[in-house]
């Protein structure tokens, strides 16, 4: 009964929240492991991830980020390994991170729980000469600054059984600030600058082909940011899924996956703005493409989380 109160809690938190965090996939469902480490090795294969999303359409610089997710769990199923590089392109800004994850998995009679530890390295660059210079003659803009490379962690708990999953992650949650006198950045832990997320669902079986998964995600920083996402997907025959999500940032997201076979799947969202500055910029599209190679284990039909 207690999974249950915690499933009704994140489905009806209240839909108004204030702030606005990093921006995130809309297809986190198809990309676990982007938010949790925990998650590694929990489709019992190797799975590979590709996905591309390019916000924002129409305003120049706006974000674009393309990841690549691998995981799997070693023979004895204890243990998952993952690796994850995401770079993300904005303005004159570009960035990757890299990281690897680890998950330590327990095996119970309905389920898996799993706590997991990443770590990894973000570069940052800042690319001046592509700005248009009024000084023609400012060193700064004259070529390209330096890469900073910075160590991150992440940690993540995550619970699944064939019904059900429940994730709590802290993605990484290291700071640095920038200090002008060295050039360099400084690790800084500030707890107030933790982002931490929380996201659930649960499968429902319509009949004998439709589905229901309904799902949410928060996410909250104690600096007093929260966003809060509610998803909504309908399964025909295990093929095809369709849904909607609402973001509380005031943004709709429809979504469209077809599952080719039991291994493969493709998926597509939109998601348009409707806010203060929605009629100004062009929607954000997201694609994702994931194959899971020979499961350790028999299964009849696709893995659904």
């Amino acid at each position: 009964m207690r999974s249950w109160h915690l499933i009704l809690f994140l489905l009806m938190a209240p839909l108004v929240v204030k702030g606005q965090l990093e921006p995130l996939s809309n297809q986190y469902l198809l990309n676990t492991l982007a938010i949790n480490p925990a998650y590694a090795g929990n489709r019992d294969a190797l799975s590979i991830t590709m996905q591309h999303r390019n916000q924002w359409t129409g305003f120049d610089g706006a974000p674009k980020t393309t990841t690549l997710a691998m995981h799997a769990p070693l023979r004895k199923e204890k243990v998952g390994l993952g690796l994850l590089v995401l770079n993300d392109r904005t303005g004159i800004t570009s960035s990757t991170a890299i990281s690897g994850n680890f998950a330590y998995r327990i095996l119970m009679d309905e389920g898996v729980m799993a706590f997991g530890l990443g770590a990894g390295i973000n570069t940052y660059r800042n690319n001046w000469d592509e700005l248009i210079a009024i000084d023609q003659d400012d060193n700064l803009l004259m070529g390209n600054s330096s890469r900073y490379r910075q160590l991150n962690f992440s940690l993540g708990a995550y619970y699944s059984n064939d019904r059900l999953f429940l994730g709590i992650s802290v993605p990484m949650f290291l700071s640095h600030n920038f200090n002008s006198s060295s050039g360099n950045f400084e690790l800084v832990n500030d707890y107030q600058q933790y982002n931490y997320f929380i996201n659930g669902g649960y499968l429902f079986s319509l009949s004998s082909r439709w589905k229901l998964l309904p799902s949410s995600m928060i996410r909250y920083s104690p600096a007093g940011n929260m966003q809060l996402d509610l998803n909504s997907f309908f399964i025909f025959d295990d093929r095809i899924w369709f849904g909607v999500s609402y973001r509380s940032n005031k943004s709709f997201v429809g979504h469209l996956l077809y599952q080719v076979n039991n291994q493969l799947s493709v998926a597509y969202s939109y998601d348009l703005g409707f806010g203060e500055i929605g009629g100004y910029m062009g929607g954000s599209h997201e694609v994702t493409l994931r194959y899971d190679f020979r499961y350790l284990i028999d299964v009849i039909g696709p893995r659904y989380f």
